[in-house]
């Protein structure tokens, strides 16, 4: 179709080019008659190329067995330094790379057709994670664009009980001269913030105690003066808090224990409280809960309690009958907390834990909450202990890189240590927050777990709208559920380690809340829109690429390089100048004829 064009243009071009040379010749006045016809023949023949692509034939040096990508992010300035033929698989780079790059709709069809080629070279932001997938190990030289500004990395707990404190953590690359504010807004107001200094890579923590129950949008607003910079949506569910019925068990009566007490029961948890004052007698407490008998504890009662908690000299005291009901009920579920204090190379605890003492001389602790990578408020005090996690136990507070509190499985049950006697601390200096964050951690850990019969999890941290979601389901049994959304009915998959554990697929078309059915209960999760958190997707497609990279290793592939010829199209721009001086020309001569 193209090439009839193009004969029919050239036919239509001498007709008009041998009409213009005739009437030339036949005109009376011969003045200038050469330079009429040259200008003429120019002047068609630049309309004609104008029209007509026109190539010319190009010679580069380039690797013969490595392709070169192009992706969004990359310098196009710099594409002709680049060496050889270009490509890009990115449909929306068409516009930007057209005439510089030549476009592949499918990379690993290509790669199929071209089994020469053993490696890649990719600028810009790099491949999509699942175009990295398809590569099958060929090696990759990634060359990525410059830093990115805004947010790298953020994170949050956006599923969580009432009361509990929301924390937003990540990274923000600030590549400007000005500072910039980030708040954390919502409800009506702002609920937290933080300065960026200029030109940094700031690590940022903003936190907010839920007391709202239910599902919120919360927004992560980056300014600097009245600009907006960023701008995103943070979903958040909050459930209704549950009950944690707790017992404790004290060797003596001490400030530790009585601000717990308290404050287990400002959080109203119901709390029975016992403490040793001599041999056989004892002080008792019930807030929040009816009193019973703490005199003998049984194996019913323990089964109708969460967690129990109790110093190292109680537990060692207490008779060998009643710790063994004890480590009975912890293995069938019920949680243990252990204060621990000296090592003693007789008592109960000195088989479970490795005590260590704490050879530094700072009296200040900085402790750390190791699961959600939280910092707590310096703590003065003097830690003469601290614990040396053993096989089977996982560190829950940290002090630098000594651990304060660890936790391990007992059974169906839990039991943590901790050397900390002194957290009261923290309430007495205005550290509430601090005091909250500690103990709410260490009672998340060790508390008896109540399983709710449906979990549903989303694989991607930034479900996106019109792309492909798995969702991870958990219930109580092996069968398989039925899931059902948008009242379509779905295939679930089940896992092959774990029987109870299934993976749906879902492709939303609209944003915001979505609603899937399991078993005909209803279970919430976010979809963002298209352009949501587009710098930190970046910023991860970048990692994803350089850990390709530097796993297929590149440098032990031989470049082999030759010199190719191609067919180069020649820019219209070129032939412009040329239709513009001879129509010039032949005006001026007629306008210059017609006065004379």
């Amino acid at each position: 179709m193209e090439m009839g064009f193009n004969v029919w243009i050239i036919i239509a071009s001498l007709i008009l080019l041998c009409s213009c040379i005739y009437f030339e010749v036949k005109r009376k006045n011969k003045h200038w008659l050469a330079a009429r016809i040259v200008s003429t023949i120019l002047l068609i023949s630049s309309l004609v190329l104008m029209a007509i692509p026109t190539f010319h034939q190009h010679k580069e040096v380039q690797n013969k067995n490595a392709l070169t990508v192009i992706t969004a992010g990359a310098n196009l300035d710099s594409l002709s330094k680049i060496q050889g033929k270009k490509y890009y698989t990115d449909p929306s780079l068409h516009q930007n790379l057209k005439g510089k790059a030549n476009y592949i709709p499918d990379l690993a069809y290509h790669l199929a057709e071209n089994p020469a080629i053993n490696s890649l070279q990719v600028y810009g932001y790099g491949l999509p994670n699942e175009e990295l997938k398809k590569l099958k190990g060929i090696p990759l030289n990634f060359h990525p664009a410059a830093t990115l500004s805004g947010l790298i990395a953020c994170n949050w707990n956006g599923s969580l009980k009432q009361e509990e404190v929301l924390t937003v953590q990540g990274f923000y690359q600030n590549n400007t001269s000005k500072a910039i504010l980030l708040k954390l807004e919502g409800f009506g107001t702002t609920l937290d913030s933080v300065s960026i200094a200029a030109n940094a890579h700031h690590e940022f923590s903003l936190k907010h105690q839920i007391r709202q129950n239910g599902k919120a949008l919360l927004q992560l607003i980056g300014l600097t003066g009245k600009d907006t910079l960023t701008k995103e949506f943070l979903p958040i569910q909050s459930f209704a808090k549950t009950s944690v019925k707790a017992v404790m068990l004290t060797s003596f009566p001490s400030f530790e224990y009585k601000f717990l007490k308290n404050w287990l029961y400002e959080q109203r948890y119901p709390v029975a409280f016992r403490s040793r004052i001599s041999k056989d007698k004892f002080s008792t407490d019930f807030l929040n809960r009816d009193s019973l008998s703490l005199a003998n504890i049984s194996a019913n009662q323990l089964q109708k309690e969460d967690v129990l908690m109790i110093d190292q000299n109680e537990f060692e005291n207490i008779s060998s009958s009643t710790r063994q009901t004890l480590m009975q009920a912890v293995g069938k579920g019920l949680g243990l907390m252990i204060w621990v204090d000296e090592p003693n190379p007789n008592g109960a605890l000195q088989k479970r834990i490795n005590q260590v003492e704490n050879l530094k001389d700072d009296k200040v602790l900085h402790l750390n909450i190791v699961d959600k990578q939280e910092r707590l408020s310096d703590l003065s005090t003097s830690l003469k202990w601290h614990l040396n996690p053993q096989k089977g136990q996982q560190a829950l507070i940290n002090n630098q890189n000594q651990t304060v509190a660890l936790q391990e499985l007992y059974g169906l049950g839990r039991i943590v240590y901790t050397t900390l006697q002194n957290s009261h601390q923290w309430l007495l200096n205005g550290h509430q927050e601090d005091y909250a964050n500690y103990w709410t951690a260490l009672i998340n850990a060790v508390a008896r777990k109540k399983h709710t019969a449906i979990s549903l999890n989303a694989s991607d941290s930034f479900p996106t709208i019109n792309e492909k979601l798995s969702l991870n389901i958990t219930t109580e049994g092996t069968n398989a559920p039925a899931v059902k959304y948008q009242a379509e009915r779905l295939t679930v998959n089940q896992n092959l380690l774990y029987p109870n554990h299934w993976e749906v697929q879902v492709w939303s078309l609209t944003s915001g809340w979505q609603s899937i059915q399991i078993n005909k209960t209803a279970k919430d999760f976010y979809v963002f829109e298209k352009q949501a958190w587009k710098s930190i997707k970046l910023s991860q497609t970048i990692q994803n690429n350089l850990a390709y990279s530097r796993k297929t290793n590149i440098e032990a592939i031989k470049a082999s390089t030759n010199e190719i010829t191609y067919r180069k199209e020649v820019s219209k721009w070129w032939f412009f100048p040329i239709l513009i001086l001879s129509a010039s020309f032949l005006w001026f001569e007629k306008r210059h004829y017609a006065k004379s």
